[in-house]
């Protein structure tokens, strides 16, 4: 066996007992938000490894070189986030060469923690570094979260059952898995709630159970969150929405409103002045024919026919 192909064998077994034993060889550094530290881990091909994090622009800095009078082949490292791993790299170095590499950590940062690790393994070492960062998981910036992508309104079915609904989709580019839930209020619905996780970057489409009227104009405001929701805590995202069946649903956002739900006394309940139904439209079930409620065009022509029997 070549010493190239003997190093590459050893190599795959030191990372394996890294991952058995994640506590050997572990150098850990508390970190506020603008300072960063450097750690050194040699490879047990020979490579030598330093390893910056400054947590102002949310990198970690790479450098390494290969010291000895051969080349090194099969070398790797792996650099993980609050448990989740955001970027791998597999590197030959020629004698002497030097090699530098920005990683950037925010897909991997828990919008959840205020206490963050930074894991930076390779075949026999790794380090650790820690952060302290508190993220408004409602406005989270750069740091990538679960959100509301698209609203719309449409007729479907809930159990078998003709229902107004709307289908709400979620896409997730973190690579975290959030526990979250999503809590829809509307004109005629006091709340819908069902419990929305998103695999990292993925999306998913859910529909939602609407009690307002078959065919009628909705609107309404879309909740994801992971704590509770009379709290901005775990607050990820909110949209507001308003459409029909058959027609393209119009969405916005707004900023995230903490409510009380309905199994909750004194609960929250969603008003839009411009949506509220009239009398004529609740009555009508949401029918009507040229825009006009069916119910307008029934008092309509009961009044026309009253008027041509008097003038009898």
């Amino acid at each position: 066996m070549s010493r190239e192909n003997t190093y590459a064998v050893w190599g795959v077994l030191a990372l394996l007992a890294v991952v058995a034993v994640p506590q050997v060889g572990v150098v850990t550094a508390d970190l506020s938000n603008d300072d960063g530290t450097n750690g050194n881990v040699t490879s047990v091909g020979g490579i030598e490894y330093r390893v910056s994090l400054g947590t102002n622009d949310s990198t970690m800095l790479v450098e390494y070189t290969n010291p000895t009078d051969r080349e090194i082949e099969s070398a790797g490292y792996v650099v993980t986030v609050d448990g989740q791993r955001v970027y791998e790299e597999n590197v030959n170095l020629s004698e002497g060469e030097y090699r530098t590499e920005r990683v950037n950590i925010t897909p991997g940062i828990d919008v959840n923690r205020d206490d963050h690790t930074v894991t930076f393994s390779t075949f026999g070492g790794h380090t650790h570094r820690n952060f302290t960062r508190s993220v408004d998981s409602a406005e989270s910036g750069r740091i990538p979260t679960p959100y509301v992508s698209d609203v719309e309104v449409r007729e479907g079915t809930i159990d078998g059952e003709p229902s107004a609904v709307a289908e709400v989709t979620l896409v997730n580019p973190s690579r975290q898995l959030y526990g979250t839930k999503l809590m829809v209020h509307t004109t005629g619905t006091d709340g819908s709630l069902y419990p929305a996780s998103v695999r990292p970057g993925d999306s998913r489409t859910i529909t939602v159970e609407l009690l307002d009227d078959r065919g009628a104009k909705i609107a309404g405001e879309a909740r994801l969150y992971t704590g509770n929701m009379t709290t901005k805590e775990g607050a990820i995202d909110q949209v507001g929405f308003a459409g029909r069946d058959g027609a393209k649903t119009r969405t916005w956002n707004t900023s995230y409103e903490p409510v009380r739900p309905t199994w909750m006394s004194d609960h929250y309940e969603y008003r839009n002045d411009s949506y509220t139904r009239s009398f004529g439209e609740k009555i009508s079930g949401g029918h009507e024919l040229g825009g006009i409620p069916l119910a307008y065009l029934g008092i309509g022509l009961l009044v026309g026919w009253m008027v041509v029997r008097k003038f009898r």
